[in-house]
């Protein structure tokens, strides 16, 4: 099995079949900044960017890490939180964030911020900005208890009128 994970080729003769992604992440590449929040696909604290070719271009969606199974990641890419940014700049979802001061005690904070990242890389490929509804969408599998919804939602809103990286 072959996948590349954060721009790096992984080749893994040997894995449980049933090894989760957040499981892989977490132990034995000592990737932490994907959470386990319910370990059910209920939270969102785990989510990831998951690449596939699709009519000749890599589209990314987010998955639920916990419940994700490693080998359907052959042959895709996939990008934790520790790798959205570009070199010393931050991912324009990272840094509305901080702009928009939409993050507290910061445990739900990646999964929020790789779901907004896949919902601005969809609106990237379809020369569009992602509009409220689909924000709020692309969110509607994350859970915060210490925020609350709006400055999340703003970051998103901020974050696509940004052009990418």
């Amino acid at each position: 099995m072959e996948f590349v994970l954060n721009n790096q080729l992984i080749k893994l003769p040997h894995f449980a079949a049933h090894t989760t992604v957040l499981r892989f992440l977490r132990e034995e590449r000592n990737l932490c900044g994907t959470k386990e929040g319910c370990a059910s696909g209920d939270c969102g604290a785990c989510t990831v960017l998951v690449g596939q070719l699709e009519q000749g271009r890599i589209a990314y969606h987010s998955v639920n890490a916990c419940i994700a199974l490693l080998g359907a990641m052959h042959a895709k890419h996939v990008v934790t939180v520790e790798h959205l940014q570009h070199g010393d700049e931050l991912h324009p979802v990272q840094k509305a964030f901080v702009d928009c001061h939409a993050s507290q005690c910061g445990f739900c904070t990646p999964g929020f911020v790789m779901s907004l990242a896949a919902c601005c890389a969809a609106g990237e490929a379809s020369q569009q900005a992602p509009s409220r509804e689909q924000i709020c969408r692309a969110i509607s599998g994350n859970l915060c208890r210490c925020t609350g919804y709006r400055p999340i939602i703003e970051a998103g809103l901020s974050a696509a009128r940004t052009p990418p990286v």
